[in-house]
């Protein structure tokens, strides 16, 4: 699968990307300290976090927007999400 590894290196290299952080507290680091070992396997770990919490902060973002925004949310027609956090958002 030596094509789909530079695939995806050509995908990390073009994204711009060089780091990626995640909040955590004391009490899950840990509940889950393979999260903080180098090189450990964490995604599982991490997406259980994203798929509670991101639809969490979603929901307080919208609130926050529509209040600035000082319309009804019945005026709202068209509703646009993007997540790079997976696809358990979706």
């Amino acid at each position: 699968m030596v094509e789909l590894k530079e695939k995806f290196k050509r995908m990390c290299d073009k994204s711009m990307i060089r780091k990626r952080y995640m909040h955590l507290i004391e009490e899950y680091l840990k509940e889950n300290p393979s999260i903080s070992e180098y090189m450990a396997p964490s995604l599982d770990a991490r997406q259980d976090v994203v798929v509670v919490e991101v639809p969490k902060l979603g929901k307080e973002v919208a609130v926050k927007a529509i209040k600035e925004w000082g319309k009804p949310k019945s005026q709202i027609t068209h509703l646009i999400v993007c997540t790079t956090s997976g696809v358990d958002m979706l």
